[in-house]
């Protein structure tokens, strides 16, 4: 069918900008009771005394639950212990102690949203407040200590770095500093819970992965998973925020199997800010050794990041300088946190590496100065086909013709190394690059297919969609394997009633849980095979199974006649529908290292009286293997590079330093980018498939494009006006 790679629009699209898709706040029934949330004022304390009378009084409201009254949850496992399903290890209203600010201390219940939010205003609350223990970068690297690992392991160290660094004729010694960031997705989050008599729930939630929420939830009420069946099918923003259970929904759900009813609780837009994560900011400090001629000797990179007073969440910063350019003398990286007074972080697109690679491609700009060779170059002299971690080979590693093919793209041969040498009309003009590396995840996944005598099918698994375009890629992978044109193909996702999948992180959906789809579509053709060999009245009985063909929703043999369609095969066999299963199973590890890659390319212009930074044009070359839907593709390529521009001039989430909060927690003191602000952008495919990464052959995209956007913006900026801003967002304060 060849519909695989083709640019074809997103199936749910129309719904979505006709206002006919549905999203968790929409799917309360009728007659549900609604939440609000009071929280705390403070930051690290005690409750001395909540008084909940006039709220519990106030008009509609059924019941005001606090830490006095809420049911018990069993204890949750650590995040790392769980990875899959994961969430934070606070549970809310257990006890009178204050994390954070923006911690639930009471949860009111009412016939309506107005009611429940007006009586929340009544609750008084006395605290016994102690100074909050707040992050300052300044002394962080002083008072920080090593976690305990959860994905990778915290410190590595390969070859000998520190002779490497110290024998090197070039040496690059920095420190580089980012923000907190928020999400702020366009859909805040929300729960809807219902419960029967025999303590089944129903969940509808604005989750990033229904089956890992299910087992937490699991375990928090002390049931078995399969009753509580999860329900996501159209997430309007996840970027990571929405892959942890957060203390809302626990709270939303006990208080419907208390109250008997259905409840509705929707998170404001400030509560955003405080109760469901964020992207802790860092500090990091790279040391790169090189050669005369820029060949790199050592690379040393130490990473600190806040984490909560209640987890121990650790940011892998440094994690991609273990494998994106080979150094002889060796490679060290270390993680290290600090515990304060604020919410658990969680990932963000991109976690970890959007953040190291800031520090790592800005310090490789800085080395490119130092020994006078091109950006380009330098990255080219450095490019490796082996892991310098593992020792393995690289699956496939197409950095070189990203960093070719987007340089001839992008015009980088007209550019002038010179800082502040190019100028257009008064502005002037910067130039700069950075590469990346972003790791493959492999996790197993079941989906299953249906096709029915109508000669429609189904793709059917716990898959999610958040935006990426989830309907529509498994359509056409159905479609393609199993010979039906894609409109005769409907994908059902976002429940746990389906067959078991993994959650919508680490830009794994396409290579794993499409991989799924992909065995099962071979094991229905080869059902529709079967049936026209050896079947009833079989129209092929003897030939060979090689010989069948199924196209256009026809099944034909090599050299023969007309064929039958899928629905008179069905009938000769009395059959309404035939289905299969295809289970994904990848292994831990294989004998390749298997990572998607990337060069950015992004030219800036900058006021010179006003320190204005304009992004002007960027080009982006990827290899992320096989690429299912060109359109998709693209759309996260702007999507990402949208957040890498976000992250080096506008996003920081700023903290009160005595109150311990956030101060800037809606969408007009948090600045994002803007349509103005998204300038010309080209984005370019480079490599091949990659078997080794999936049996699709594809590899991440998502999150991917996200990353080194900001160095390349940086290295831009330090090219235009000599300025080197090692402190993220860059501002106009801090150029001029």
């Amino acid at each position: 069918m060849n519909v695989v790679g083709q640019p074809l629009s997103r199936v749910e699209g129309p719904s979505k900008v006709t206002g006919g898709a549905r999203y968790t706040a929409d799917a309360a029934p009728r007659g549900a009771l609604h939440g609000a949330l009071v929280h705390s004022a403070i930051a690290n304390g005690r409750i001395r005394m909540i008084d909940t009378r006039a709220a519990a009084a106030s008009p509609g409201v059924v019941r005001v639950f606090t830490y006095e009254n809420m049911m018990r949850f069993n204890p949750l496992p650590k995040p790392w212990d769980h990875w899959r399903p994961h969430g934070q290890r606070y549970l809310p209203l257990q006890d009178d102690r204050i994390h954070y600010a923006g911690q639930p201390v009471a949860l009111v219940v009412a016939e309506t949203f107005d009611q429940a939010h007006f009586a929340g205003t009544r609750i008084d609350v006395d605290y016994d407040a102690e100074p909050p223990k707040v992050w300052d970068p300044g002394t962080a690297i002083q008072s920080a200590f090593d976690p305990p690992e959860f994905l990778w392991p915290v410190n590595s160290s390969v070859g000998d770095p520190k002779a490497g660094l110290a024998a090197a004729p070039v040496k690059v010694e920095r420190t580089y500093t980012m923000p907190d960031r928020h999400h702020v997705q366009m859909e805040p989050h929300a729960s809807v819970a219902t419960w029967t008599d025999d303590d089944h729930a129903t969940l509808f939630e604005s989750t990033q992965g229904v089956n890992g929420f299910q087992g937490l939830a699991a375990v928090a009420f002390g049931l078995p998973p399969e009753n509580i069946e999860v329900v996501s099918q159209l997430v309007g923003g996840g970027f990571g925020g929405k892959g942890y259970v957060w203390p809302h929904t626990l709270l939303t759900a006990a208080a419907a199997r208390i109250l008997k009813r259905p409840v509705r609780l929707q998170l404001t837009r400030a509560q955003t800010f405080s109760m469901c994560g964020h992207q802790a900011g860092n500090v990091q400090v790279v040391g790169l050794g090189a050669t005369a001629d820029g060949r790199l000797t050592a690379i040393d990179h130490l990473s600190v990041s806040p984490s909560s007073m209640m987890d121990q969440y650790i940011e892998y910063a440094a994690n991609a300088s273990r494998f994106l350019w080979g150094a002889s003398g060796g490679i060290a990286t270390t993680h290290k946190i600090v515990q304060v007074n604020r919410g658990t972080p969680t990932a963000m697109r991109a976690p970890h590496e959007a953040l190291g690679h800031f520090a790592l491609e800005c310090a490789m700009d800085e080395l490119a100065y130092e020994t006078g060779v091109d950006p380009v170059e330098l990255r080219l002299r450095n490019d490796t086909m082996t892991d310098p971690y593992t020792g393995k080979p690289f699956s496939t590693r197409a950095m070189r013709e990203c960093l070719t093919k987007g340089a001839e793209k992008f015009s980088w041969e007209r550019r002038r190394p010179e800082p502040g040498s190019m100028r257009q009309g008064r502005w002037l003009v910067g130039q700069g690059m950075a590469a990346a590396i972003y790791t493959h995840w492999r996790w197993p996944a079941t989906a299953r297919m249906v096709v029915r005598r109508d000669g429609t099918a189904t793709v059917e698994g716990a898959m999610q969609e958040i935006g990426q375009g989830t309907y529509t890629v498994m359509g056409q992978v159905a479609a393609d394997e199993l010979g039906l044109p894609v409109e005769r193909i409907v994908t059902v996702l976002g429940d746990t009633r389906l067959p078991k999948s993994h959650a919508a992180i680490g830009s794994a959906t396409m290579a794993n849980a499409g991989a799924s789809v992909l065995l099962a579509a071979r094991g229905l053709r080869a059902k529709l095979v079967d049936l026209a060999v050896h079947g009833q009245k079989a129209p092929f009985a003897g030939a060979e199974p090689d010989a069948i063909r199924i196209s256009d929703g026809r099944v034909t043999v090599r050299g023969g006649g007309r064929g039958v369609d899928i629905k008179e095969l069905l009938d000769r066999n009395g059959l309404l529908e035939l289905s299969a299963v295809g289970d994904y199973n990848p292994p831990d590890d294989g004998p390749k290292s298997i990572f998607s890659f990337s060069a950015i390319f992004a030219e800036v212009l900058v006021d010179p009286d006003l320190g204005l930074v304009r992004v002007n044009r960027v080009v982006g070359a990827y290899d992320a293997g096989r690429i299912i839907n060109t359109k998709t593709a693209r759309s996260q390529a702007i999507g990402g590079i949208t957040w890498g521009v976000g992250q080096a001039l506008l996003e920081r989430s700023d903290m009160d330093s005595v109150l311990g909060r956030y101060s800037n927690r809606n969408m007009s003191g948090y600045v994002i980018p803007c349509n103005a602000d998204i300038p010309r952008l080209d984005v370019l495919f480079c490599g091949s498939p990659d078997p080794e990464a999936s049996p699709l052959g594809v590899k991440g995209i998502g999150e991917l494009t996200a990353v080194s956007v900001s160095p390349a913006i940086a290295n831009a900026v330090f090219h235009a006006t000599g300025r080197r801003i090692r402190d993220l967002p860059i501002t106009v304060e801090k150029l001029l």
